[in-house]
């Protein structure tokens, strides 16, 4: 995907998901989605990733590399986050999302094709975890 491509999709699945956060309330923020997770949940992993790959990112741009994840992470959320606000979540994915989508942009066309080539993808193709989870909400929805 080109650089231009990537960023593009990154911007309109911010998008979407600003959209769909402004039009939650808090009964839809309890809905399940199954799994134990909620759209709260759902919207606090959101946040976490996209911050986590933010902060990756700019340790990556300063030639430090990218560093490797920890299994562990996704069952630690699970825990902390029903210690958070759900009202928040929505607002923190959104805010996370654009923190993301501005670092990939920072980022030289040769460092986003070498995390390409490193199997690094994921890491600044953030639309494609979005959109999973932005449809998962919405199917739930009335």
């Amino acid at each position: 995907m080109s650089g231009d491509a990537l960023l593009r999709q990154n911007a309109r699945s911010t998008e979407r998901l600003r959209a769909l956060v402004a039009r939650l309330d808090g009964a839809d923020l309890d809905r399940s989605l199954g799994g134990g997770w909620t759209v709260a949940y759902a919207l606090a992993h959101l946040a976490f990733w996209d911050v986590r790959q933010h902060v990756a990112l700019q340790g990556y741009a300063r030639g430090e590399g990218f560093p490797a994840e920890d299994k562990a992470v996704n069952d630690t959320l699970e825990t902390v986050a029903p210690m958070l606000s759900a009202g928040a979540t929505g607002p923190e994915a959104v805010r996370g999302a654009a923190l993301v989508d501005a670092t990939v942009a920072r980022l030289s066309d040769e460092q986003r094709a070498a995390l390409v080539v490193e199997g690094l993808d994921w890491a600044i193709e953030r639309w494609r975890h979005r959109e999973d989870h932005i449809a998962q909400i919405e199917a739930v929805l009335p």
